[in-house]
């Protein structure tokens, strides 16, 4: 069987009003479903790892998804998810990771030196300028619970929200994110057109892939991801494998 297409870069400078001067670039390298196991060849996962090390991000985010249904995929993540080069490594789990073994795959990420963050948050500094970084439990399965999550996040802080799935944006945005990173879809992973998005739709996805708005204030990412599911295939507009990179751009509110 041929190799699938390698993962490409994405690139997107994201405007964030009254972010500090001080924060203006950070970088955020955003990978997600991942799937590691016999329909992601461990190749396709390494190279997306090159990929976001090569970045030079401040930060890198995992937003879930990281193998597919089998506890023996467990041991594969912290085999091929390690190395990622960033001042801070954040993840949140998917429903795949709570569907296999929540607790495996939060050792195995813990292992590689990640933080697994659930329904809590944390402060990214540069240049004694912070930004908060909020990480919220799979919603799919449940898990999710925005109280616990924001507590203690000052209002008007400078947020970026990691959430596997995106329809829970619209309930994030309403906590004040500025941005919220998510995955779960695969950019439909098999896209036809006027096909795919009413079946997603009707199975209650709106978002498919890429940078939306939802509220006044906040932008969401919704990145295709990385690796496959049901079959090593991906095909159509917007579902090649990628890693995203997200660049923090201050942005002035109007007078």
């Amino acid at each position: 069987m041929p190799s699938p297409p390698a993962p490409v870069v994405s690139h997107h400078a994201v405007p964030i009003a009254g972010l500090d001067r001080r924060l203006d670039g950070l970088r955020i390298a955003h990978l997600s479903d991942i799937h590691v196991g016999n329909l992601t060849p461990a190749t396709h996962v390494r190279a997306a790892i090159e990929l976001a090390n090569a970045a030079c991000p401040d930060v890198v985010v995992l937003t879930g998804d990281y193998v597919c249904w089998r506890r023996d995929e467990v041991a594969a993540v912290r085999d091929q998810l390690a190395g990622l080069r960033a001042r801070r490594v954040l993840a949140v789990l998917g429903n795949h990771d709570y569907f296999t073994w929540g607790a495996g795959v939060t050792a195995a990420l813990t292992g590689c030196g990640y933080d697994v963050m659930k329904n809590d948050h944390t402060v990214i500094e540069r240049d004694g300028a912070a930004v908060r970084f909020v990480g919220v439990d799979d919603p799919v399965t449940r898990h999710a619970d925005l109280d616990r999550a924001f507590h203690g996040v000052p209002d008007g802080a400078a947020t970026v929200v990691l959430c596997h799935g995106p329809d829970y944006a619209p309930k994030v945005a309403a906590r004040g994110a500025d941005l919220v990173l998510s995955g779960h879809t695969h950019g439909g992973q098999i896209y036809i057109k006027g096909v795919t998005d009413r079946i997603m739709r009707r199975i209650g996805l709106q978002y498919r892939r890429g940078m939306f708005d939802v509220g006044a204030r906040t932008r969401l990412y919704v990145t295709p991801g990385v690796g496959f599911s049901g079959v090593t295939h991906r095909s159509g507009d917007g579902t090649a494998a990628e890693v995203a990179v997200l660049t923090l751009r201050t942005a002035h509110t109007a007078r």
